[in-house]
Formats: structure tokens, sequence, C-alpha cells
């Protein structure tokens, strides 16, 4: 038990998706303008210690729902490998140790920031919406926006800027969550939590996945305008692959689909804030950094797509038809050369 009980207690924080968490936050503090290495240095310990305990307060509250699920009824909580108790205290002395460092060196609105984050993540979404409406993960989505106010915060005043990348996130969660819920409906069935491909037809389900995918980058590109250029050529060439990941699913609606959709998601996230961050800290690059972001984009689409990762055993489909996929990347590509090369300003009255 005890020599077991750091691997558990790492299994508490689902250290993936604070990972993803740390990203957007940190990316958004570069967008902002970037800041000192022991600043970013104190927002990402105290946001992953803040996120970290979010997830682990999430594992303590569900741990007897986990008893109903294939993929979780293992995990040290459900299967009675640790003690419900000592959860519930690793989760408080993460929650109260990342709050100790933001008050300590980042200002109180970013920890506030964060803190609403971890509140809409356990109370909004785990304790209150999860179990009772298929609208949980939608609504509880907020919870992924507030590490970009918060890192946003740690540099400057609140800017609409940072607040459309917010929404970005929340508009991408219900798309991500539930291609991943396809995946794992039996589960959740199982455990009588209502997600939306629970409680609704595959065609609806389909249908719901692509608005959230479209509208991810409807609300994506009303930040072209005053977000940085790297960001404008990812959203270009990397939005056009995001449609391109979704697209089988929307049609065909397999899990194999759904897992594509799931990693492509991943991705293009990850991608569009790294290029508003690199964009921000360095005040934008020439025509060259904005075909190399285009180069960068496309070949890490291609190698995840190449790589076919695997959820629960089902591995993610092969790419999309290669004709429609080069028309969308055709596009972006004239994007990115007009906008290579501004014109030069006129010099007529």
């Amino acid at each position: 038990m005890h020599s077991q009980l750091p691997r558990h207690l790492w299994s508490l924080v689902k250290p993936r998706i604070v990972a993803l968490l740390c990203v957007t936050g940190v990316f958004a503090v570069y967008a902002a303008g970037g800041a000192s290495l022991g600043t970013v240095a104190s927002f990402l310990a105290a946001g992953a210690l803040v996120a970290a305990a979010s997830a682990a307060y999430n594992c303590w509250y569900d741990r007897e729902l986990d008893r109903h699920m294939d993929r979780t009824a293992d995990r040290p909580l459900p299967s009675g490998d640790l003690d419900h108790r000592v959860a519930f205290a690793f989760a408080t002395v993460l929650l109260a140790a990342g709050t100790a460092v933001g008050l300590a060196t980042l200002p109180v609105e970013t920890v506030a920031y964060m803190l609403a984050g971890a509140a809409s993540y356990v109370l909004v979404y785990t304790v209150g919406l999860k179990r009772r409406h298929w609208l949980g993960v939608v609504l509880g989505g907020s919870a992924g926006s507030f590490p970009v106010l918060a890192g946003w915060t740690a540099v400057r005043p609140l800017a609409p800027e940072a607040l459309v990348l917010a929404a970005v996130v929340f508009v991408w969660t219900p798309a991500h969550a539930w291609a991943l819920a396809v995946v794992y409906r039996e589960d959740f069935t199982a455990a009588d939590v209502p997600t939306l491909p629970v409680v609704a037809s595959a065609k609806r389900v389909r249908r719901a996945v692509w608005y959230s995918a479209v509208g991810t980058l409807v609300v994506a590109a009303t930040a072209v305008p005053f977000a940085p250029a790297p960001y404008a050529t990812v959203l270009a060439v990397g939005g056009a692959l995001f449609l391109a990941g979704f697209r089988q699913f929307h049609r065909e609606g397999t899990d194999t689909a759904a897992v594509r959709a799931f990693f492509t998601s991943n991705t293009f996230l990850a991608l569009l804030f790294v290029a508003w961050g690199v964009g921000g800290a360095t005040g934008g690059v020439g025509p060259a950094g904005r075909v190399a972001a285009a180069v960068l984009t496309a070949g890490t689409f291609g190698w995840l797509w190449t790589r076919r990762p695997a959820l629960d055993g089902v591995t993610s489909a092969p790419a999309v038809e290669a004709d429609w996929v080069a028309a969308r990347l055709g596009r972006a590509a004239e994007y990115v050369r007009d906008n290579a090369h501004p014109p030069s300003p006129s010099n007529s009255d």
C-alpha cells in the first residue's frame, strides 16, 4: 500500500488534463507580453497545483460512480487501493499550496481566476451537473477558460483578446468531450451519467459535435484582427485540418472517427495557443516565420494522423479523403501566401 501511494496520488491529478491547462495558461502569459522566468515558474506552479487539486477532488467525489465504469473501476479510489480520506486530504493540500504560491507571487486577480476554474470544475460540473444533465460538459467547459484569463492577468489587465481566447476554449470543450464520450458511452450508460452520446440519437450527437467544432473556428476567427500573425497562420492551416479531423465523424459517427476527432481537437487547441503566445512574446514574426508556422502545423497533424492513437483499444480512423484535405490546405496556403507579403502603403494622397 505505502509503496504504491505516490503512484496512486499521481493518478488522481490527471496529468494530461493539467498539462493542457498549463499550456493555455502559460501561453496566455506570453500572449500578454511575457513575464520574467520567476513569474512564469510561479504561475506554472500555482496553476498546476490548483488544477491538480480540482482533478483530485473530482476523483474523490466520483469514486462510487467510477466503480460502474470499466475504464475507471481499477483506479485507486473505486478499487479500494487508496483511502478516500487520504485522497481528500491530498486534494486539499494541493489547493492550499497552489493558492499560497499564487498569493505570494502573482496578482490577486490571477489567483481568483485559478480558483474560479477549480470551482467551476468541482462544484458546477462534478457536483452540480455531471449526474443531472447533458449540458454539464457545456457549462462545465468554463473551467478550461479560466487559465487563459489567469495567464493574461498575470501580466496586464484583462483585454478583449484574452476574453475571446477564453471563449474559444469554452466552445471547443463540447466537441472534445463528446467525441471522447462516444467511445466510452457504454461506461457512461452503466454509471447513469447523462452525457449527450447517452441521451441523444447518434445523428444529434454528430450534429452537435460538428457545430461545436465549427463554432470553435468562428470564435477563434474573431481574435484575428488583434492577435499576432502566427495565430492567424495556425488558425488558417490548423483550422482546415481541425475540421478535416472531425469531418468523418460528422458523416459517419463511428468510434474510430471519434477517436481521431478527440486527438485532433487536443492538437489544434495546443497549437493555436502556442502560436498566440509566441506571437505575443516576440511582437510577431516575418514571412519566413509564418511559413514555418504553417509547415509545423501541417506536419504535426500529419504525424498525429499517421501515428493513429487509440482510446480504450479503439484506433483512430485513417486520414480523411486526400482531395478534401488538399482543397482546404490549398485555401489555407493562399491565405498564408497573401498575408506573408502585405502590400506596401500607397504613396498617393
